[in-house]
């Protein structure tokens, strides 16, 4: 077994779990109060939309297309302003880089009564040429948008540079905080239990999610080969009311989900971003900004 390797991106003790109750703390929210390092900023085009399928899918982007193509995938019911406008600018500087709502979100149209993980692996992969997008592409991929991000990598390894999970749900997180927190939406616990759940019927969540064919049992996803693969993960925890209990069980379940990620190549690697909750591009934006362009270079 290849040695596991983690990295702390400054001095922190502990990693605990960033999610928040509000929202399935699966991609919602966010609060950006660290402004990143002085750095050239590349202009953001406006919003425009692209036809993928027979639907409009809402896209912005920044940088030269002779540039790196670097693309943004958010995490679940989250616009794209809302994810990256803290770290598009800077990465526009040195990446042709993207971000789009997927269908649900935002300025997107509304999803079809169900979608599964590879439906939307699928029109991230539409979204690449709809936008000009050069493969080999890095995807930087938030929450939930790791399970997508991995979907289509596993599919697409010739057109994979590097993968970049921030914060990413790992596959069996789900599950394990479903058959761990109370079923009782007062107990403590309960609501975000209550939130996770909504994930599992497409009827119940915005991007009509089905969600039993990813977390039940949990997608097992294949390698990518020896592209690099980095998985940034928070030091805040950001659990809400729940057990001291439940709460070193979710802790658990992230940590190895963390690991699971960064497994996916032989040049996999954990880092542990100092001082950032579940929004990392939000609240340590140039630490995100360091680590795409350490993909983009080999440093």
């Amino acid at each position: 077994m290849r040695p596991r390797s983690v990295t702390v991106v400054t001095a922190v003790g502990v990693l605990l779990v960033a999610l928040s109750a509000a929202g399935c703390g699966l991609g919602t929210g966010g609060d950006a109060t660290t402004s990143p390092a002085e750095q050239t900023l590349a202009p953001l085009a406006a919003t425009s939309t692209v036809t993928v399928g027979k639907r409009e899918v809402a896209t912005r982007c920044a940088g030269s297309a002779k540039d790196p193509s670097v693309l943004l995938v958010s995490g679940y019911d989250t616009e794209l302003s809302q994810s990256w406008d803290r770290v598009q600018p800077a990465l526009g500087a040195f990446a042709h880089v993207c971000a789009y709502d997927r269908l649900g979100v935002g300025g997107s149209d509304e999803p079809p009564g169900r979608q599964t993980v590879s439906d939307m692996g699928a029109d991230l992969d539409a979204v690449i040429d709809a936008v000009g997008l050069t493969r080999p592409v890095v995807l930087v991929a938030h929450s939930l948008g790791g399970m997508i991000a991995a979907t289509w990598a596993e599919q697409h390894r010739e057109d994979l540079a590097a993968l970049v999970f921030v914060d990413a749900t790992p596959p069996s997180f789900v599950a394990a905080a479903l058959e761990q927190l109370p079923r009782d939406p007062g107990a403590k616990g309960g609501e975000f239990r209550s939130g996770l759940a909504t994930l599992l019927t497409p009827s119940a969540n915005a991007e009509h999610l089905d969600g039993r064919a990813a977390f039940d049992p949990p997608i097992v996803f294949g390698p990518v080969g020896s592209q690099p693969v980095l998985a940034l993960t928070h030091s805040i925890s950001e659990w809400g009311d729940v057990r001291r209990q439940d709460a070193a069980a979710l802790d658990s379940a992230w940590v190895g989900g963390q690991q699971t990620w960064a497994d996916l190549s032989n040049r996999g690697q954990v880092q542990i971003v100092d001082q950032a909750g579940h929004f990392i591009q939000n609240d340590q934006p140039a630490a995100l900004v360091a680590a795409v362009r350490s993909v983009l270079t080999g440093s």
